[in-house]
């Protein structure tokens, strides 16, 4: 059986999208960790999912209306502040077997093409992968022509031609699976059986795709995607999934 690495979905054991959280989720042995993206006023590129701090900082700030210098003083659930782009490109150099899938909402070419050159000049696209979901290919692909050669990662939730949608989206990782419970779960697994994920799994690895699943936060779904083939699992418990998998 291949190695099956973890996959922390926006870090953990730290506010969401923190430099604390990926740090925590690195140091207990994640491979991988999706950050969300957002792009303010000023142009910064910063980690924030979302399109309000108001949830997480406490401020009704509208993070694509807000200046950089303005959302830097605040802290996420009153602890970690707001990692910039910097402090995640930071983690990547100081951990050269880490990668991160940047997921960049709301998502446009030139933002795109702009964070593709960023990551580039720090000299980590090869461990960095640009992550849209299957129906934005044009965001892939304006990442990829800025920076030929940068990761690119498309989103699948239901796991139907894996395969033929990284190929179209010219990527070279899916991530398919929920990011909820429930409903989305089972529609997943419901998918899984019925399009056969474990022939697509072992397809795309053939080809040079890596497949992805979760979000898992319990032992048997972490045993259950292993069975089902995912090369991956993404998971919101590290140490959960290192000691099941």
């Amino acid at each position: 059986m291949p190695e099956i690495k973890i996959y922390a979905g926006r870090g953990c054991g730290g506010p969401e999208n923190t430099a604390a959280a990926f740090k925590a989720a690195f140091a207990s042995g994640a491979d991988a960790a999706l950050c969300d993206i957002r792009r303010t006023a000023d142009g910064q590129f910063v980690a924030f999912g979302d399109a309000v701090a108001g949830r997480l900082c406490g401020r009704n700030w509208k993070i694509s209306d807000t200046e950089w210098g303005h959302l830097k003083p605040l802290r996420v659930l009153g602890r970690e502040p707001i990692a910039h782009l910097d402090d995640l490109l930071n983690i990547l150099i100081l951990r050269p077997a880490v990668e991160f899938f940047f997921k960049l909402v709301p998502r446009g070419e030139g933002e795109a093409s702009d964070l593709a050159l960023q990551v580039a000049r720090a000299g980590v696209q090869d461990r960095v992968f640009i992550t849209a979901c299957s129906w934005r290919r044009d965001v892939l692909a304006a990442a990829g022509a800025a920076v030929p050669g940068i990761g690119l990662a498309v989103e699948r939730q239901v796991p139907y031609d894996l395969l033929g949608t990284a190929w179209k989206a010219g990527a070279s990782r899916v991530c398919s699976g929920w990011t909820g419970g429930g409903l989305a779960r089972e529609t997943f697994y419901l998918g899984a059986a019925l399009f056969d994920f474990k022939a697509q799994a072992e397809e795309a690895a053939a080809a040079g795709v890596e497949v992805s699943a979760g979000l898992v936060s319990h032992p048997r779904d972490v045993r259950r995607l292993v069975e089902l083939g995912a090369r991956a699992v993404w998971t919101s418990d590290v140490d959960l999934a290192a000691k099941y998998l």
